[in-house]
């Protein structure tokens, strides 16, 4: 588990310093996302070091102390687990409400550089064009460079440009796939890996016991 807190903390770390450049420009909207792997990180080291410094001293506040954390953390993947089986369609309802009013807020008179970049950003990350398709960005000949992952003949005979007949889906029905296709096996990990947790935290407890009886008979 320390490992895996390094891991995750090294990418919140990666997020932050690579996302530097576009941070003055997306301001708060997506500078949160990679302080939440570095803490997330940094909780699942403080838990491994409190198990692995319990055992090795043999001390049994500490090896309690991780084996209270790890229920904790049990919990919390067997709910998220558990709303992603039972409210797997509302929440892919609200991921497509959240993205169809980014780009509402695009087609207003008052989008800000932030918002526009972000939409840019989802469209290149999620290979997408528009809410429903590039029909949304009206007659245009030419559409945002990140609505297309490839260029057309036409599109290079106008100077490499991105163009309707090569354009990506729309954002709102690709985030909808992408949620069909991984909820119920993230849901089913985050499941697995907490049964495999419980036995973790079974032999933490019994550690614990063990420590505290080996305790008693030396006082």
């Amino acid at each position: 588990m320390a490992l895996l807190g390094l891991a995750v903390i090294g990418i919140g770390v990666a997020v932050q310093l690579n996302w530097a450049a576009v941070k003055d420009e997306l301001k708060s909207h997506l500078t949160v996302a990679p302080w939440v792997f570095i803490i997330i990180g940094a909780i699942m080291f403080v838990i491994a070091f409190f198990g692995c410094c319990g055992a090795i001293r043999e001390s049994h506040c500490m090896v309690v102390t991780y084996a209270i954390f790890l229920l904790v953390i049990i919990i919390v993947q067997v709910v998220i687990g558990v709303l992603l089986f039972a409210y797997g369609d509302t929440i892919k309802q609200s991921l497509v409400n959240s993205v169809n009013a980014l780009f509402d807020k695009r087609s207003s008179a008052s989008v800000d550089k932030a918002t526009d970049a972000i939409i840019n950003n989802i469209q290149q990350q999620f290979n997408c064009c528009g809410k429903n398709g590039p029909q949304d960005y009206g007659l245009s000949l030419t559409l945002p460079e990140s609505c297309c992952s490839t260029t057309s003949t036409f599109g290079h005979v106008i100077g490499g440009k991105c163009t309707i007949e090569v354009a990506n889906r729309g954002c709102a029905s690709v985030i909808s796939d992408l949620y069909e296709k991984w909820n119920k096996p993230i849901a089913g990990v985050a499941i697995g890996i907490a049964c495999i947790e419980v036995v973790g935290a079974l032999f933490a407890l019994c550690l614990a016991n063990s420590i505290r009886n080996m305790d008693r008979r030396y006082v």
